[in-house]
């Protein structure tokens, strides 16, 4: 995957929320609110709660799902 691509920045900001939420859950969920008011459209949401799930604990390049 091109490291310079949306696709890529996107799973870099899931991984590094999943690292944060590790630290402080509530500041991570904040932020995740936050955001998705700004950009109700965004996946961001789903795809932490959905990476968390499969496991995926921030580590770099790491993505469990598979994208639609």
């Amino acid at each position: 995957m091109d490291e310079n691509s949306e696709e890529f920045r996107h799973q870099c900001l899931v991984r590094y929320v999943i690292r944060w939420r590790i630290k402080n859950r509530n500041e991570a969920l904040g932020f995740i609110s936050r955001w998705m008011e700004k950009r109700p459209k965004d996946l961001l949401e789903r795809d932490v709660y959905l990476e968390w799930k499969l496991g995926n604990r921030g580590i770099h390049k790491d993505w469990r799902s598979k994208n639609e």
